[in-house]
């Protein structure tokens, strides 16, 4: 048997994360902020008209995601025809507005946009490819679905995921881990486990067997550090626009500006290098189909490219006692950033007119190219989500979409 086939037959036997409607309705899912992903990813689009959910399982994020975009077209595949059978019984039980649309299906299928319809805003991925053998595969099948100016969240495991410990854990107290079964002893041990870790899986004991027997003792995972996944993305044709960890790690280096060896790296490979220093258990990362030249720090000077205010950040400004300095004080609620920053008035005269269009007007650059401490502040804003790079091919802000007709599935 492959490692693809057990992996089926283990999510067929465990629907992820579970098949009681009851527990599933309680759950609030696993996806980061809506906000979060359009900013980084989709910075300046208006809401995803259409969204694939790939590797849905029981559904829970799909109800989720048809609570926070209740005008949205939404597909959710899985490979597991139970799965499907408990997510079409979940959204029944959740008494969708707008139906979702599941289907089975392969993520790996080069079937699998003419199979969902394609031409996707955005596509969620959250804890699937870690299973999946070719995730390379999977990457391609998903940039396929996707419409240029769209997005991926992709959520996977990272190199500090406990789950490779606690597999051979459980093995060498005799637990047959594809047969796994809500005995004493197991939540004995589970108990045991918890009481000396503290890590992103939260408390196992109080999981279903379900869960533990499909996502954290499956038959087979990957959890890769960063640099590694980034490097599969690119493969598949994405570069990374940002990752959750991102932010937060820069913060941590920017007191003493122990950020300067990594200027100028672009976002993914920053991520990648901080991920090496402080590895984490799970990576949230939103990736954008890579352009030749899009996604570097030539937006200083190329004049096919921008900057959008993300509006993941609320800033406010205040004067100092010297007329040649202006504090700007970057708030983010979702990650609970604060930053301040002392920019001279031309500066904090052009981020207002940033801040009120949206984006980056021509000749938007001059004032930040006259010292490199300028630069390196642009490129910290990037890093930590307060402005995104965008291709001037884009559509300007108010521009009516295309109207797009719905897909006829067989």
């Amino acid at each position: 048997m492959t490692s693809a086939e057990r992996t089926k037959r283990t999510y067929d036997r465990h629907p992820y994360p579970g098949t009681d409607l009851r527990q599933l309705e309680q759950k609030s899912g696993s996806l980061p902020s809506l906000q979060w992903m359009q900013a980084i990813g989709r910075p300046g689009r208006a809401l995803p008209e259409r969204v694939l959910v790939a590797g849905c399982g029981s559904g829970v994020e799909a109800v989720i995601l048809r609570r926070r975009l209740p005008q949205a077209e939404i597909v959710a595949v899985d490979f597991s025809a139970r799965s499907i059978t408990v997510a079409r019984r979940l959204e029944r039980a959740a008494g969708s507005a707008r139906p979702i649309r599941f289907l089975v299906a392969d993520l790996t299928s080069p079937e699998l946009a003419r199979q969902t319809g394609g031409d996707f805003d955005l596509i969620t991925c959250h804890g699937v490819l870690s299973y999946i053998p070719k995730p390379d595969q999977a990457l391609r099948s998903l940039a396929a679905c996707l419409r240029p100016d769209g997005a991926l969240y992709l959520g996977v495991n990272g190199e500090a995921s406990p789950a490779a410990r606690l597999r051979p854990w459980l093995a060498g107290f005799g637990f047959a881990l594809d047969e796994l079964k809500n005995e004493r002893r197991l939540r004995e041990l589970l108990r045991l486990w918890d009481s000396l870790h503290d890590d992103e899986l939260g408390e196992l004991a109080t999981m279903s067997v379900s869960y533990l027997a499909s996502d954290v003792c499956g038959s087979h995972f990957k959890n890769w550090p960063l640099a590694r996944w980034r490097a599969e993305a690119n493969r598949g044709g994405w570069e990374v626009a940002g990752t959750d960890l991102l932010p937060t790690a820069l913060l941590l280096t920017i007191a003493r500006e122990n950020y300067r060896p990594l200027f100028p790296l672009w976002n993914g490979e920053v991520a990648a290098r901080l991920d090496q220093i402080r590895p984490v258990g799970f990576h949230r990362m939103m990736l954008r189909k890579a352009k030749a030249g899009e996604l570097d720090l030539a937006f200083a000077s190329k004049p096919g490219q921008r900057l959008r205010w993300t509006g993941f950040y609320s800033v406010r400004f205040r004067p100092t006692a010297s007329r040649r300095a202006v504090k700007a004080l970057l708030n983010c609620p979702t990650f609970r950033l604060r930053f301040e920053w002392t920019l001279t008035p031309p500066q904090a005269a052009a981020l207002r007119s940033l801040v009120a269009s949206g984006v980056s007007s021509a000749g938007w650059m001059t004032t930040w190219r006259r010292s490199a401490v300028a630069r390196r502040t642009l490129w910290l804003w990037c890093g930590l989500g307060v402005v995104a790079v965008e291709s001037a091919t884009n559509p300007a802000p108010g521009t009516p979409a295309p109207v797009r007709r719905s897909k006829k599935f067989n």
